[in-house]
């Protein structure tokens, strides 16, 4: 298959993010084809769309949805016709809609709970994501307060088991909270701090 009906299948969504992935990494005609590109979006910062798209996790629904929109500009200006899938979309939109104002979610915990539930569409997996959040962003009396954006460890993929926060304003500058987290598996525990 050539290099411009790989890049075509994979922003017409025939062609996996994992699969597009080992040729962005491995076809030296589509690191070639790509490497002339020179005009890319000014807020990345780098010399060309090959290079651009390896700085991207195309895996996570963000990098997924900003590589498809750049390739689908690349063919746009080659006059290659394709039909442009917005399941990348509309993946990223269900990611920002499912997360709690009191949580900012990793892009690689949400794939593997959409993983878990690949077989649910529409309001079902939206609401099986949710229930999926809820049960595993477990705290012991009350969820953190934050006093910037929301900063939840995950590691492994397994949120952290939230303890508490102490105000530690009185050893600060300014308005200042120790947020502790316990891991439930390695039994060790975690904390950061915010000031606002």
């Amino acid at each position: 298959m050539d290099s411009m009906t790989i890049i075509k299948e994979y922003v017409e969504g025939s062609l996996s993010p994992h699969n597009f992935q080992k040729e962005l990494y491995y076809n030296k005609d589509i690191e070639n084809i790509l490497s002339e590109e020179t005009q890319i979006p000014s807020y990345i910062k780098t010399e060309n769309l090959f290079y651009a798209l390896l700085e991207i996790d195309l895996l996570c629904p963000s990098g997924e949805l900003d590589s498809k929109s750049m390739l689908a500009l690349f063919l746009e200006k080659r006059n290659i016709s394709f039909v442009y899938n917005n399941s990348a979309s509309k993946k990223y939109n269900l990611f920002l809609k499912i997360q709690p104002n009191w949580l900012s979610l990793n892009e690689s915990y949400f794939q593997l709970i959409m993983e878990k539930y690949k077989n649910e569409k529409g309001k079902n997996l939206e609401k099986a994501l949710k229930l999926q959040i809820k049960k595993d962003f477990k705290f012991l009396k009350n969820r953190p307060k934050w006093l910037q954006s929301p900063e939840w460890p995950i590691i492994n993929n397994k949120p952290l088991f939230f303890i508490g926060q102490i105000d530690i304003t009185e050893i600060r500058h300014d308005t200042s909270y120790l947020y502790i987290f316990w891991d439930v598996h390695t039994q060790k525990y975690t904390t950061l701090d915010q000031s606002a």
